[in-house]
């Protein structure tokens, strides 16, 4: 597949320390290190190049696994060679054959965790595709949205995401709600993004 130069360098700037400046880490470990429980399934869903797989993997969390999958499978390529420099063995990467209609394949284990890091936004439509994802994991699954604030400014932000391609905060959370899920906690301020922490019920 041939990616327009603004795909490439926006994928870049995901796993950059620029990204890591703008976007604390903590703001997804912290939601996972407060879960008492052990061998927490963590699917990250539209990976990229895999900055949030490889943190989650990281975490001093007994047994942890994170599954990470993508329809690009440039980006998978890039994720497996970060999973192997750091001799990951509880990542595994795995392609999604479309966005349009989205089937989790049926040897992933139930997750106890669905992460979508600017994920949703990027889908066509992603009033079909949050519902779709939410129908094939059970009760008691909690998802973790990150989003662009279409509200909010920043230089690299709007060069890669112009607002106009963002969802708002109250938009967004409807359609958290309009996907079968109910909304736990929500995280804005002056950074150009938000954190919406949900659950099935």
């Amino acid at each position: 597949m041939q990616h327009s130069e603004e795909f490439i360098e926006y994928q870049k700037f995901l796993i950059s320390d620029q990204r890591e400046k703008l976007i604390n880490p903590q703001i997804y470990n912290s939601q996972l290190l407060r879960d008492p429980r052990e061998n927490l399934k963590v699917l990250d869903f539209g990976c990229g190049h895999g900055y949030v797989a490889i943190q989650i993997a990281q975490l001093p969390i007994a047994g942890v696994r994170v599954y990470a999958c993508d329809t690009d499978e440039e980006c998978l390529d890039v994720v497996w060679g970060r999973i192997a420099q750091r001799a990951l063995q509880n990542v595994t990467a795995f392609h999604l054959p479309n966005y349009s209609q989205i089937y989790l394949p049926g040897w992933l284990p139930a997750p106890d965790y669905v992460i979508c890091s600017f994920s949703i936004s990027a889908l066509e439509h992603p009033d079909i595709g949050l519902p779709q994802i939410v129908k094939q994991v059970p009760r008691g699954t909690n998802f973790l949205f990150v989003e662009w604030d279409p509200e909010k400014s920043h230089p690299l932000v709007d060069i890669f995401v112009p607002p106009a391609r963002r969802i708002g905060m109250p938009d967004f959370r409807k359609l958290v709600e309009y996907s079968g899920l109910t909304a736990q906690h929500e995280e804005g301020g002056k950074q150009p993004y938000y954190l919406i922490r949900a659950i099935k019920n």
